[in-house]
């Protein structure tokens, strides 16, 4: 029997064995293709666990191994350069799916629209994997990213999360992840806002579970590392940049100075437990903002 849908999952040192088992729980699984993509994690034991849960998938399995590390874009581009399906599932690791019929409803909300689309699902974070070393991303996603499907449409293209959505193989073939966003962050934003330009983007309720917090340390240094993809998808995009919170915040801090100072500032409180977590995150916003108003002094 062919797949009907190749399921297709970056990662970079986490470990995608649960999420492979689960996928091997799935209704038809049979029919799911998976192809993973190591992104130069270079870690012996994992690869070996990893090669034993694909060798135990009910379909056919792909692993690609890259040398060194190239970034998600470029991770998700060798493997969608290799379907063999009409759908493609992307999923992050570190998702859990918590139904055996999750694909499955992919599938009948993609069908029901009748034409080649994109569907997002959405994600959402559970209590159980809240630690008080990742209080603060977890809340940071529960505001900004946790978001239900009537939300997200109102901005269909900017709430596409590559950590889960099902898109028909004509779109990933016009369209694939820009290889220059290299760090953490934008990509699939800016993924989003080239698909809606020439074909439909649909939000529903299908979330996937979200385990892979990071600890406030780990959290705050991505934000650091995130700058030059702003950078480059204000230059992109600037009309839709604009409109955007963590846009406008950047650009009145642009006109402060002292500006490493107050990200310091800024930084600490985002890191110190003992502040109401509503805290902590206004003054995580605003040490990314901090950060993002250097682009506007160039």
């Amino acid at each position: 029997m062919s797949a009907s849908v190749d399921v297709c999952i970056p990662f970079f040192k986490d470990d995608p064995v649960p999420l492979v088992m689960e996928l091997a729980c799935q209704n038809g699984a049979d029919r799911y293709r998976l192809l993973l993509c190591d992104d130069g994690s270079d870690l012996p034991d994992l690869s070996r666990r990893l090669a034993k849960a694909l060798a135990e998938h009910p379909g056919p399995a792909t692993l690609f191994t890259l040398p060194a590390n190239s970034g998600r874009a470029q991770a998700r581009n060798v493997m969608l350069q290799e379907i063999r399906s009409d759908w493609v599932l992307m999923l992050d690791a570190d998702m859990s799916l918590e139904r055996p019929d999750f694909i499955e409803t992919y599938r009948a909300a993609a069908l029901r629209h009748g034409d080649a689309c994109c569907v997002v699902g959405g994600f959402r974070i559970d209590a159980s994997d809240i630690t008080p070393a990742n209080r603060l991303h977890a809340a940071q996603s529960v505001k900004s990213e946790c978001k239900p499907a009537r939300h997200r449409a109102r901005d269909p293209g900017r709430y596409v999360y590559s950590s889960s959505v099902f898109v028909h193989r004509t779109i990933v073939e016009r369209h694939l992840f820009d290889p220059q966003f290299q760090a953490w962050g934008w990509e699939d934003v800016e993924w989003g806002w080239r698909i809606v330009r020439d074909s439909p983007v649909h939000h529903i309720d299908n979330p996937a579970r979200h385990r892979g917090l990071e600890p406030d340390a780990v959290l705050i240094t991505k934000y650091a590392e995130s700058v030059e993809n702003f950078r480059r998808i204000r230059r992109l995009y600037p009309d839709n940049v604009r409109r955007m919170p963590i846009a406008r915040v950047s650009y009145l801090l642009s006109f402060l100075p002292f500006q490493q100072v107050l990200g310091r500032g800024f930084k600490r409180l985002a890191l110190f437990a003992g502040l109401p977590i509503a805290v902590r995150l206004y003054a995580l916003k605003f040490y990314r903002a901090s950060k993002y108003a250097w682009v506007y002094h160039e």
